[in-house]
């Protein structure tokens, strides 16, 4: 028998670990209380399987919707783009460890006939519950890290993700940076990759009448630049337009930097052909990068 409250905590865990390993995957990085709470409100929609009078809400669209309301809660704000890979991470995070709990059930059992007695699963399922949850889990762990290190090996989750060293006047800074794919924004003076980076990643090497433009709540732009005039940054700096999804004609501060190193798992490459854009506001909600790369520098590297 399966008891309600093994079914709440087990599926709070392994809702949890999904979410979790979704977020990873996704290069977003969640709080705890969010995480939490998404694996709480999956919990409880579980329970309602107890009742019959809503079984509606088990038919397709209702566990879709169920499914990104626990993705939107777990990470949202997200662009549709990064959304969209974290709502296929949990797909594939949720039948990678449902597949692993039902394996493990079987494996477990012994009498053979469980596989033309379909009715007995509920039992059986609870006979095992918590043995099969902990090494559904931990298998899922050693595979997670195992294939992480694999494809860090091989180059490949990783090759979405560089470290950037942008130097400017003698200062430099370090940030991650997303391989963008979608990112085909250029110099419109004189044709160069720009790459977009926060604007509190780079405000350590930024000069100071610059910072207090950028610190106010709306950016003058021609103000800046009128007040860059007579100084050695002047050349540096430029406006550069820009359209994305919900901005139909944006504009972006870009700044001309010496150089730019690019580290990709240890290989190293500079390139001081490209300008940077200042982004006043977050790339993603996590931490795991603060600019996006244009994949052209990515090649030429």
């Amino acid at each position: 028998m399966v008891y309600v409250d093994q079914v709440f905590i087990g599926n709070l865990i392994m809702n949890y670990v999904i979410l979790w390993a979704a977020g990873r995957l996704g290069q977003v990085s969640p709080r705890f209380p969010r995480l939490l709470l998404a694996a709480g409100v999956g919990s409880i929609y579980s329970l309602l399987s107890f009742f019959s009078s809503v079984g509606w809400l088990y038919n397709l669209p209702a566990k879709v919707l169920m499914s990104l309301a626990m993705v939107l809660i777990a990470f949202a704000p997200l662009s549709w783009r990064v959304l969209a890979g974290c709502f296929s991470f949990f797909y594939l995070a949720s039948f990678s460890l449902g597949g692993m709990v039902f394996g493990f059930t079987y494996l477990l059992h012994s009498n053979p006939v469980i596989a033309g007695q379909a009715g007995r699963v509920t039992s059986i399922a609870g006979r095992y519950f918590w043995a099969v949850v902990l090494l559904a889990l931990c298998f899922f762990w050693a595979v997670y890290v195992t294939g992480g290190w694999f494809f860090r090996k091989k180059g490949g989750l990783n090759r979405f993700q560089v470290s950037l060293g942008i130097s400017i006047y003698g200062r430099s800074v370090k940030v991650s940076a997303l391989v963008d794919t979608g990112n085909s924004l250029m110099d419109p003076l004189t044709g160069e990759p720009v790459i977009v980076v926060e604007y509190s990643a780079l405000k350590a090497i930024l000069p100071s009448v610059v910072k207090v433009f950028f610190e106010k709540k709306d950016l003058d732009y021609t103000s800046l630049l009128t007040a860059l005039e007579g100084t050695p940054w002047a050349a540096r700096f430029r406006v550069i337009p820009f359209h994305s999804l919900g901005v139909e004609h944006g504009l972006l501060v870009g700044i001309r930097p010496d150089e730019v190193e690019i580290d990709q798992n240890g290989e190293k490459a500079l390139i001081d052909r490209v300008v940077i854009g200042i982004s006043r506001s977050r790339l993603t909600t996590g931490s795991a990068y603060h600019a996006l790369l244009h994949p052209g520098l990515l090649e030429a590297a």
